[in-house]
């Protein structure tokens, strides 16, 4: 425990800067007379961490106390505003949101051109000019921010002192201690579905070994190199008439009194912004062609075939590989993907050239055979896939969260971490 004086601001405490990362997350080129030299002084207090050879990031951990309730907030501001309704209400929230006695945060610089970045925890909180000169007045930014510059440069110098003197004490401290929500794991999804019990997404009880074994059969048949995915001619009542098969596969048109044509199934189910494709000229390949080819879709989304969030989506995409045509079906979000099975088993039983996106990591996920990324907090699940090794073949994130937390940290296996390591005095 001889390290944790070191890595703890003294009397700072986790929700004061958890509302100064709140209130200044925006801030840009900060001149303040105040705080302009604070910053200026924490990079160079930093400078003596090796950067990220990838990113030019100097980066060091901090583990603060969450203090009391008092620190939290005020009970009465709580009440008065309706957030709570009693103080046991507020007891609970301060430790939902402040569960472990500490909570650890990144303590980021970097430097492009003129320059100074500082961030915490991934979040950016101010930035300034290296060289420029401090405004005589005062900025917007408040004593709460000038506050939280003065100790937090006194405790990174001491931080950073210690780390010179004991680096390899400090990355030991921190692979035994850094709490498990500032890092990364992956778990092998059924793993997953047995901590969860009956609250698993359950892919592969849902769709069953027959459409499993369909969409194995559709994954071989698409490794074949000899398998031809393209498509000799295209208009948009084939395209829509793609679309409905992967529609009519999820039954999302039960109503036997409502006849849809296939074009009106992808008005209803597309993301809206088709740049025109409803409006071309139905069985013309030259019409679709020339839309195609127009630059139209710039900035639209024809291809959103079911509309949802940036990476809950399915899509249909059309690719001229001149002089032909290509289908990729893509849509391998956990919450999506059993429809995009069934689509993609009713493309190949109506035997539509196509090619499925990620079929492989899909038929695994489904199956409960693949991992699942473990992502720190403060990192949105979604598009993580360069924080993992590329033989682990993860497409799927999620956060540690509070739930089932001891389970999950051990069934997973936690990537070791990076390094800190100090720039040799030359000399």
């Amino acid at each position: 425990m001889l390290y944790i004086k070191y890595f703890t601001i003294m009397n700072m405490f986790a929700p004061e800067i958890d509302n100064i990362v709140s209130r200044y997350s925006q801030c840009r080129n900060l001149s303040d007379r105040g705080i302009s030299p604070k910053l200026k002084a924490i990079f160079e207090a930093m400078r003596c961490i090796k950067p990220d050879p990838d990113t030019d990031v100097r980066t060091i951990w901090m583990e603060v106390p969450r203090g009391t309730i008092e620190d939290f907030g005020d009970y009465r501001e709580y009440l008065d505003e309706g957030e709570v309704e009693s103080y046991e209400e507020f007891e609970n929230l301060w430790k939902d949101l402040y569960p472990e006695e500490t909570k650890w945060y990144s303590f980021s610089v970097s430097k492009y051109k003129e320059d100074i970045y500082f961030t915490v925890n991934s979040e950016l909180c101010v930035s300034g000019r290296e060289n420029e000169q401090a405004d005589d007045e005062p900025s917007y930014a408040g004593q709460d921010l000038y506050s939280f510059f003065v100790r937090a440069l006194f405790q990174i110098t001491e931080l950073t002192d210690t780390i010179k003197t004991d680096c390899t004490g400090y990355n030991d401290y921190l692979e035994n201690n850094l709490s498990h929500n500032k890092r990364f794991a992956r778990i092998k999804r059924k793993d997953f579905w047995e901590i969860l019990g009956i609250e698993a997404i359950r892919a592969d009880r849902n769709l069953g070994d027959e459409f499993i074994g369909k969409l194995s059969e559709i994954v071989t048949l698409q490794k074949d190199p000899g398998y031809d995915p393209l498509i000799r001619v295209m208009t948009a009542d084939d395209f829509f008439r793609y679309c409905a098969i992967c529609y009519d596969a999820n039954q999302y048109f039960k109503d036997p009194d409502l006849p849809l044509t296939p074009k009106d199934k992808y008005a209803r189910m597309a993301d809206g912004r088709d740049a025109g494709l409803k409006r071309l000229e139905g069985g013309s390949p030259q019409a679709f062609l020339e839309w195609y080819l127009s630059g139209e879709r710039i900035g639209a989304h024809p291809w959103e075939i079911c509309r949802g969030g940036n990476s809950t989506h399915i899509s249909l995409y059309v690719h001229r590989q001149d002089p032909f045509w290509k289908l990729i079906l893509d849509g391998s979000s956990i919450i999506r993907v059993e429809e995009t099975v069934k689509m993609a088993v009713s493309l190949s039983e109506n035997r539509i050239p196509f090619v499925l996106r990620d079929s492989e990591a899909i038929l695994r996920m489904v199956a409960g055979n693949d991992y699942i990324g473990i992502v720190p907090d403060y990192l949105s699940p979604r598009y993580c896939h360069g924080y993992f090794p590329k033989e682990d073949r993860i497409i799927d994130f999620m956060n540690p969260g509070h739930e089932n937390s001891s389970e999950i940290i051990k069934k997973s296996f936690w990537y070791p971490l990076k390094k800190i390591e100090v720039i040799p005095v030359s000399g």
